[in-house]
């Protein structure tokens, strides 16, 4: 028997790449076909198309080049051409290992939420506590910053380089990042086999009661509501 207040939280991400309209169809059975919400990382061009395709509720970011930092300007303009694909947008994720700028930019742009490769030192210039453990700060009002977990090594007992209990610890947060869709040799796109090996393992672990499985944009809400343990209501909504 496992504690409620005990379970971790699992956070899957998919990344898509810059393909045609018609991959959006491989996007909508994969999510489909997963026991656990998927968010789904796409460039601006990309927004629009995959959200058509997805059911209502589906979880969406809009993905930014770590370069776009260096030029406020360009920023913004991603921001605003992410907006008009996706008019609900409040997510980002952040490509490359590099401090976040423009923070209050993102915050006026209506961003609740950054997916980033690394926190560096999560202690300075957090306004709000973040829950016990977990990689996240609120280095402006209206903004969290939250990082990916750092996979660990691949070996003979854990090929997939995911954790496994005991790896999962209690009242954690497992930000798990992967491709959506790859390649095959003729150039046609399939569904990731460590995607769907990512959903099947967190599905076991929310059946199992160790743990329970949020989105990016679900997290957000989460954050901001002050739930320190990640327990709360919101935490259990797919959006």
């Amino acid at each position: 028997m496992h504690n409620a207040d005990d379970s971790a939280t699992i956070l899957i991400t998919a990344n898509l790449p810059t393909t045609p309209a018609r991959s959006n169809r491989l996007v909508l059975g994969t999510e489909e076909t997963a026991r656990v919400p998927v968010t789904w990382l796409a460039t601006w061009d990309r927004l629009g198309d995959v959200a058509a395709a997805l059911p209502a509720g589906a979880d969406l970011a809009l993905e930014l080049p770590g370069a776009s930092f260096d030029d406020r300007q360009r920023l913004r303009t991603l921001l605003a051409r992410g907006r008009e694909a996706l008019p609900t947008l409040r997510a980002v994720a952040v490509r490359g290992g590099r401090p976040l700028e423009h923070r209050g930019l993102l915050v006026e742009e209506g961003i609740r939420i950054a997916l980033v490769e690394t926190l560096g030192s999560i202690d300075r210039g957090s306004r709000r506590p973040a829950p016990r453990g977990w990689r996240c700060r609120n280095a402006a009002w209206g903004l969290w910053e939250v990082e990916i977990t750092p996979a660990p090594r691949r070996g003979l007992f854990n090929p997939l380089g995911i954790s496994r209990r005991p790896g999962l610890r209690r009242r954690s947060l497992e930000v798990l990042r992967t491709e959506g869709l790859t390649r095959g040799n003729a150039g046609d796109l399939f569904p990731t086999t460590r995607l769907a090996r990512l959903t099947s393992w967190a599905a076991r672990q929310v059946d199992r009661g160790r743990a329970r499985a949020v989105t990016l944009n679900g997290l957000a809400e989460t954050l901001a509501g002050g739930d320190q343990g990640g327990r709360g209501r919101s935490v259990l909504r797919a959006a």
